[in-house]
């Protein structure tokens, strides 16, 4: 199954031109490790078009990583479930004070149950376990709630822009 962006956000009613209140970027893809990569390439794309407000390249490689640690998350627990779709979507929603920008990453899976992804203690030789460890340090604030999308969870983070000339 091909993997499907949707357009970015439009502005709202009363924004100024060129503005948008808030900007969204999804991706559908198969719930499959080699599908990451792509996932990771789109939405690097989408980050570096962003003007208003601007990414810059820390923020973008954080974002980017918080994807990846999320997706990956995603995947390991729905991988035997055979047509599994992750949604991945971010939200930039800028603001008009002086509060710094938010981007809300998020991926959206079929885990079935009570799989809710969560902290682990990981040991120095384990070999995996480390993701939302790596999530909640990036991250401004993270969660995880049911997806209303797919039926599984939404494990979502948030990161907040840098406000100012060092934005760009």
């Amino acid at each position: 199954m091909p993997a499907s962006p949707a357009p970015a956000g439009s502005p709202s009613p009363g924004a100024p031109p060129g503005h948008a209140e808030d900007s969204t970027w999804q991706l559908r893809l198969p719930a499959r490790e080699q599908h990451i990569a792509r996932a990771r390439l789109a939405f690097t794309g989408w980050l570096e078009e962003r003007g208003d407000p601007p990414v810059s390249t820390g923020t973008a490689d954080d974002a980017v990583l918080l994807l990846s640690e999320l997706a990956t998350n995603a995947v390991v627990h729905t991988r035997c479930l055979p047509e599994a779709e992750l949604l991945c979507r971010a939200t930039l929603v800028s603001r008009e004070t002086s509060v710094a920008a938010l981007l809300r990453i998020e991926v959206h899976d079929h885990a079935e149950g009570d799989d809710r992804p969560r902290l682990k203690n990981s040991e120095a030789a384990d070999e995996s376990g480390r993701g939302l460890c790596i999530v909640a340090a990036l991250a401004a604030d993270w969660g995880v709630r049911p997806s209303s999308v797919t039926g599984g969870n939404a494990v979502w983070a948030t990161l907040r822009l840098p406000a100012g000339p060092e934005a760009g």
